[in-house]
């Protein structure tokens, strides 16, 4: 459901390249969005399309898997992913974990988080441009900056 929200956002801001890169984000998401392992025939629907080599990830940087998408205020894609981690992780993850790209090119604008989270499974951008993440191996919720800077934190680490 949330890719389907996350698309239909992206469609209400306007550009067709957003709209365009949050049909691949929730197609690469395909498999955290439904029930369902994801089809090899997936494929947003509506006036979507998906772009071949929007995502532009640096030469080298483990990416993946993807676990949650998220647009801000400035139109920007931030990708939560778990650099080649899986569930069950006991340390933090040494190497960026939130990635920010460009909404009309794919092109990787940012990258952070790292040491800061386990699993970084779920990502929000609020009203006020505050990125919320949860980690659910630490059973925690981060407040940051736009930059990637810790606000708040709740919960504890069990």
């Amino acid at each position: 459901m949330f890719c389907e929200e996350a698309a239909a956002s992206g469609a209400r801001r306007g550009g067709r390249a957003l709209a365009a890169g949050l049909a691949l984000a929730a197609g690469a998401l395909s498999g955290a969005c439904t029930s369902r392992p994801p089809a090899a025939d997936d494929a947003p629907v509506g006036p979507y399309a998906v772009v071949d080599g929007w995502l532009r990830v640096p030469e080298g940087m483990v990416f993946g898997p993807a676990l949650d998408v998220a647009v801000d205020g400035r139109g920007r894609v931030l990708v939560s992913h778990a650099a080649g981690r899986t569930s069950g992780n006991d340390a933090p993850i040494g190497e960026a974990t939130i990635l920010v790209f460009d909404p009309e090119t794919g092109e990787l604008l940012d990258a952070w988080g790292e040491g800061l989270f386990v699993y970084p499974h779920g990502i929000e951008v609020d009203r006020n441009g505050f990125v919320w993440v949860t980690d659910s191996e630490q059973n925690r919720v981060f407040k940051l900056t736009a930059e990637g800077e810790v606000v708040m934190t709740l919960g504890e680490v069990p």
